[in-house]
Formats: C-alpha cells, sequence, structure tokens
C-alpha cells in the first residue's frame, strides 16, 4: 500500500511539473496524450544541461502516426508564437521554429516541430533562459 502512494505521489507531481511548464500551450496535452503511447517515445528533463546550455525543461516527442492529432494543437499554438523558421510544402507545414510567449517568471519558451508525409514526426519544447539563437546553435549544430 505504501509503496502504491509513492508511486502515485510521484505521478501526481511529474504530472504538475509537466503541466507547468506548458501552461497555456495546446502542445502540452500531445506530451499527456501520446507521450506513453505505443509508436511513441517521449524524452523529458528538468534543471539540465544540454551541450552547455542550461535548460528549465526540455521535452520531445517522436511519433510514427500521430500527426493528423498534433498538428491541430500545433496550428493553435502557432497563433500566439513568434515565428523563427517554417517551412510549408503543398500548403502543409512541414517544419517549425516558434518563440512562445514567455512564462510568469520570464523563462522564454520554444516549440520546435518537424513531420513528415507518413504522419511521423518529433515534437520538442524547451524551456530556459536562452536565446533564440542559442536554440539554433543546440539543435542544428553539429557535434565535435
Amino acid at each position: 500500500m505504501m509503496k502504491r502512494t509513492i508511486v502515485i505521489m510521484f505521478m501526481l507531481l511529474t504530472f504538475s511539473t509537466m503541466a507547468s511548464a506548458q501552461e497555456g500551450l495546446q502542445i502540452a496535452s500531445a506530451f499527456s496524450r501520446f507521450g506513453h503511447e505505443r509508436g511513441c517515445k517521449m524524452v523529458e528533463m528538468h534543471d539540465t544541461r544540454l551541450r552547455g546550455y542550461k535548460l528549465k525543461t526540455y521535452q520531445s516527442l517522436t511519433y510514427r502516426t500521430q500527426g493528423d492529432a498534433i498538428a491541430p494543437l500545433l496550428d493553435e499554438d502557432r497563433r500566439t508564437a513568434q515565428k523563427i523558421r517554417e517551412v510549408v510544402n503543398d500548403g502543409n507545414v512541414t517544419s517549425g521554429y516558434y518563440i512562445m510567449p514567455p512564462t510568469d517568471n520570464g523563462l522564454n519558451r520554444y516549440i520546435l516541430y518537424t513531420q513528415k508525409e507518413d504522419k511521423s514526426g518529433t515534437v520538442i519544447y524547451i524551456e530556459g533562459t536562452l536565446q533564440p539563437d542559442d536554440i539554433l546553435k543546440l539543435c542544428y549544430q553539429r557535434k565535435n
């Protein structure tokens, strides 16, 4: 019984951390809905360093077939985003890099997105003090 209580408390803490990180964003439901689904892979890190950059939150969701369910969530968030880069193919957004409105405590929030024709793709959410150029370096710079 004690073990069950600890597991439930851990799950609630994890969910509340995830929910607060993406407060006000529709894409949060993609992580909560598909993060543990078969055919998907979710990575979540909090208060960590990635390639020398300090991040408050890093989440990525790689999916195989859920693109039709994820695209409308991203479309909703794009309405309040500042677009940095976006690729549109035949009228469909196939990849994008967006700056979202900052958190109440001033942390910057970013969504990176890519989707293939077969409805597979990846969504990445990053929150921290990073600047837009830092995200480009973090995500697109080759490892040495």
